[in-house]
C-alpha cells in the first residue's frame, strides 16, 4: 500500500471508533418526520425556475449586446484627426480658378 491508502485506513478506523462512542441516540420517529418533511416540501416549478435566472439572463444578454456593438463600432469607426477634404465630384462642377 502506499502512503496515501495507509493514512486513508487509519483514519477510517479512528472515524469508526468515534462514532460508535459519541452519537447521541436519534429520538423516535425522527426519520419518519424527515421522510414526511421531504414529502411536503413542493418540487419547484418551472415558472419558479425561470423567474429565477430570467433577470440574469436579461443582464448577461445586454452586457453581450453592449460587448459586441462596441467591437462592432471600434471596427467601423476610424479615429484620425486630418483636414476635410472636397470629393472630386464636387471640385469638378466648381468653376473654380486654378486647373
Amino acid at each position: 500500500m502506499n502512503d496515501f491508502d495507509q493514512r486513508w485506513q487509519v483514519l477510517a478506523r479512528k472515524a469508526g471508533r468515534m462514532l460508535d462512542e459519541k452519537l447521541p441516540d436519534l429520538p423516535l420517529g425522527f426519520a419518519t418526520r424527515v421522510l414526511a418533511h421531504s414529502r411536503e416540501a413542493p418540487a419547484e416549478s418551472w415558472e419558479d425556475l425561470l423567474g429565477a435566472l430570467s433577470l440574469r439572463a436579461v443582464l448577461v444578454t445586454t452586457c453581450l449586446c453592449l460587448v459586441s456593438a462596441g467591437f462592432a463600432f471600434s471596427q467601423w469607426y476610424e479615429f484620425r484627426m486630418e483636414r476635410p477634404t472636397l470629393e472630386r465630384s464636387m471640385t469638378s462642377e466648381l468653376p473654380l480658378p486654378w486647373p
